[in-house]
Parts: structure tokens; sequence; C-alpha cells
């Protein structure tokens, strides 16, 4: 699955009221519905001094999903947003592989109400 793909796959997500944990964990739960492998990370992000840490994002196919570290970094227009290669990213992401389960099908349907 390509950028543009994954964005229309997983776009809709960043209305959500959730923080990057439970974003990541919606990103997770939608990946893993469509079998798509992905890493789910736990680490921080870097931009110009500026540091956040514990951040979570998600990684698939070549590119970082991360729909809070732009709010996280002050809104600030320069802060990655969405779905995008580690490339165009002015940030610098650092972290480890967690374990983050995809929701049950219950929980998922709970929530969407």
């Amino acid at each position: 699955m390509n950028e543009p793909q994954l964005k229309s796959l997983l776009d809709d997500l960043d209305s959500r009221k959730a923080d990057a944990d439970a974003i990541s964990r919606l990103v997770v739960t939608r990946l893993a519905k469509q079998h798509i492998p992905y890493r789910a990370m736990l680490g921080k992000l870097e931009l110009d001094g500026k540091v956040v840490s514990p951040h979570f994002w998600v990684e698939a196919d070549g590119c970082v999903i991360d729909y809070r570290g732009r709010q996280r970094l002050d809104n600030d227009s320069r802060a990655p947003h969405g779905v995008f290669t580690r490339e165009e990213a002015k940030a610098r992401y650092q972290g480890q592989q967690i374990v983050i389960d995809p929701l049950p099908d219950y929980m998922l349907a709970a929530i969407k109400h």
C-alpha cells in the first residue's frame, strides 16, 4: 500500500478527539483489519530543539503515521502531520517498537457511537 492509499484509509481518524496513544490504537486497528503490516512506536519527536516525549506513532509500508505530532509541537506548521515518508519529515523520530493490540470489534463499535 502506498502513501496516498494509506492517507485515504486513515485520514478520517484525524478528526477524533484523542491523544497520540489513542489515535495510534485506532490506526493499528484499521491497519490490522486490512492485513497491512505495521510497527507501533513509542519514543520522542524533536523539531528545532523542542522535544515531545513520550510520543506514539505508527509506521507502515515506508510511511510514518502521526496525527498528533504537530499538535504536540504547539501546532508548528513545519511539524509532520498525517501520513508521510520519513524523508518528508522535518522533525526527527526516535523510538522503539512496542505492542499496541488492535481494538476488539465490540470496543470499536462502542466508540463509533
